[in-house]
C-alpha cells in the first residue's frame, strides 16, 4: 500500500457501504439530539460564546485554556439567531458526518473497498465518537477537519494545475484553523508537517502551511503564555489503566470492567495498530497516529494530563482504519476467520456500548433537568444555593429557582473555607447544596460536613451513573440549629 490512490473510482457497492455507515452515523447522532440537558463542559462554552466581546476574551484567556476561534464563530451565529443552547449542537453534530466520510475515504484510498466499508462502520458506530458529535463543543469540528485536512494533503500532492492550487487552498485554511479551534490540532499540523519532510515529493507546501499556521498563532501568543501555566492540569495524577477501555467503549457492562479485560483490550490495540503501521507503511496511516505519541510524551515527560477521554479520543479515527485494514488483510488471508471475528467483535462491542449510552441512565451523563425539577418541587423565594463547582450552576443559571437567588460558587481557586464563612453569614437562610464531582473542588468535604453538623436536613437525592463524575447530590437543609443551653 502507498499514498497513490489504491483505486480509480468507487463502485456502487462501494457507495452503498458509505451510505450505509452515514445513515447509521446520522441515526446516532441525530436521535433526540436535544433532548438532553446540558453536558456542564457545553455550559460553560455557551455561556463563553454568547458573553460580551471583551468578556468572551476575557473569560477564553484566564478561565479558560482553549483558543478563542470556536467560541467566537458561535457569538456572532447567536447574535444573529438567539436559539435555545441545546438546539446549538445541530451546527456541530454534522461534522461527526463529515469524519466518517472523510475516515471512509482515507482508508479507501490506502487499502480499497474492503477496509472503506469496515472503517466506515466502525467509525459511525464508535461509541465516544457518537457522544463527542452530540455536544455542543469543539472537538466534533476538530475531529472531522483533521481527517479533512489529511485528505486533502493526499489529494493535493498528486494534482496538477487549478485543482491542486485549490487543494492547498483548502488545506492551508484548515491547518491554519485547527490550532485556534484546539490547540491539539496543532499536533495534527506538526504530524503533517513530518510527513511533508519525510515523503517530499509533492507534500513540501504542508510545510510551508504549518510554518503559516504557527506565524498565524503570533497574534494570540499573549493569551498563550497566560492560559499554558494551568492548561492541561499540571501536576494531575493520571495513568493508562484502563484507558483504552474507556476510550473504546465509554459505557461497557460494568460486568466487563477489570484490570484483566483492560489489559488485554489494550494489548490488542497496541497489536492493531503496530500492525496496520507496517501494513500501511508506505501511506500516511503511521502520521496519524503521531499526535497521539506526542500527548503520551507530554503526559509523562511534563506531568500534563493530556490523556483525557476526549482528548485520546480525537485520534479514534485513526484507529478505525487501522482496524479496518489488519482486518481486511485478514480476510484476504487465510486467517480469515479471525478477520471476520475482529470485525463482528469490533461492531458488537460498539453497539452493547452504545446500546447504554443512548437507552439506559445509569450509563450516561448526569439529568440536570430531573435536579432542576426536585429543585423545583421545594424551592422557597428566600432559599440561598451553594455549588461545588460553577459548571452546573451554568447548567442551571437560567431557572426560576437559581436566578435571583443568592448563590455561592466553590469553584478553583477558592478555598471551601469561604463558602463556610458565607454559609455562617445567612444563619436563617435554608440552604440548597449541589455538588458534583466533589472530589474535585472540596477533596474532604469541609462545606457538605459542617452543613450536615450545623443545620436540618430536609431533602437529600443522589442520583448515581456508571461513572462517578457524573454523580449529582442535591441537598437542602434548614436553618441553623439553634445552640444548646
Amino acid at each position: 500500500m502507498t499514498d497513490q490512490p489504491s483505486q480509480a473510482r468507487p463502485s456502487r457497492a462501494d457507495v452503498l457501504w458509505l451510505s450505509a455507515a452515514l445513515c447509521v452515523g446520522a441515526v446516532l447522532i441525530f436521535w433526540r439530539l436535544a433532548d438532553k440537558s446540558l453536558f456542564p463542559d457545553e455550559a460553560f462554552y455557551y455561556r463563553e460564546s454568547i458573553a460580551s466581546l471583551p468578556r468572551l476574551i476575557n473569560i477564553t484567556v484566564y478561565g479558560n485554556f482553549h483558543p478563542p476561534l470556536f467560541y467566537l464563530i458561535f457569538h456572532y451565529i447567536d447574535s444573529v439567531l438567539h436559539l435555545p443552547a441545546p438546539d446549538y449542537r445541530y451546527f456541530t453534530a454534522p461534522f461527526g458526518l463529515l469524519t466518517i466520510l472523510a475516515t471512509w475515504a482515507l482508508a479507501f484510498r490506502w487499502f480499497g473497498s474492503v477496509c472503506a466499508a469496515i472503517a466506515g462502520l466502525v467509525v459511525a458506530t464508535q461509541p465516544l465518537l457518537v457522544a463527542m458529535d452530540r455536544l455542543f463543543w469543539m472537538y466534533p469540528i476538530v475531529i472531522a477537519l483533521a481527517m479533512v485536512s489529511w485528505w486533502l494533503l493526499l489529494e493535493a500532492q498528486d494534482a496538477t494545475g487549478w485543482r491542486r492550487r485549490w487543494l492547498w487552498l483548502g488545506y492551508g485554511t484548515i491547518v491554519v484553523a485547527l490550532p485556534y479551534t484546539l490547540y491539539l490540532g496543532s499536533f495534527v499540523v506538526a504530524a503533517q508537517g513530518l510527513y511533508a519532510v519525510v515523503r517530499r515529493d509533492g507534500a513540501w507546501p504542508a510545510l510551508a502551511w504549518g510554518i503559516a499556521a504557527a506565524l498565524a498563532l503570533i497574534p494570540w501568543s499573549w493569551a498563550i503564555r497566560i492560559q499554558l501555566p494551568h492548561g492541561a492540569f499540571p501536576g494531575a495524577a493520571f495513568g493508562v489503566q484502563g484507558l483504552a477501555t474507556a476510550v473504546l467503549l465509554m459505557t461497557p457492562p460494568e460486568s466487563w470492567t477489570s484490570p484483566t479485560f483492560d489489559s488485554i483490550l489494550a494489548a490488542l490495540v497496541v497489536i492493531v495498530a503496530a500492525t496496520a503501521c507496517w501494513l500501511g507503511r508506505r501511506t500516511a496511516l503511521p502520521y496519524l497516529f503521531v499526535p497521539l505519541v506526542l500527548q503520551l510524551i507530554i503526559s509523562f515527560g511534563f506531568h500534563r494530563d493530556l490523556l483525557l477521554y476526549r482528548y485520546v479520543g480525537l485520534w479514534l479515527p485513526a484507529f478505525a482504519i487501522a482496524l479496518a485494514a489488519v482486518a481486511a488483510w485478514l480476510l484476504a488471508s487465510r486467517a480469515r476467520v479471525i478477520g471476520a471475528l475482529l470485525i463482528v467483535v469490533a461492531l458488537a462491542g460498539n453497539a452493547t456500548a452504545l446500546a447504554n449510552f443512548l437507552f439506559d441512565p445509569y450509563y450516561q451523563s448526569t439529568d440536570w433537568y430531573a435536579i432542576e425539577i426536585a429543585l423545583h418541587e421545594r424551592s422557597r423565594p428566600g432559599d440561598i444555593l451553594i455549588f461545588n463547582q460553577m459548571e452546573p450552576y451554568l447548567v442551571l443559571e437560567d431557572s426560576p429557582d437559581v436566578k435571583g437567588h443568592q448563590v455561592m460558587l466553590m469553584s478553583y481557586p477558592y478555598p471551601p473555607q469561604l463558602a463556610v464563612k458565607w454559609l455562617d453569614a445567612h444563619p436563617a437562610s435554608r440552604v440548597w447544596y449541589i455538588e458534583n464531582q466533589g472530589y474535585f473542588p472540596d477533596p474532604d468535604r469541609i462545606v457538605a460536613r459542617y452543613l450536615a453538623k450545623t443545620r436540618p436536613l430536609l431533602y437529600s437525592t443522589l442520583q448515581k451513573h456508571s461513572s462517578e463524575a457524573y454523580w449529582a447530590l442535591l441537598q437542602l437543609y434548614g436553618e441553623v440549629k439553634p445552640a444548646r443551653p
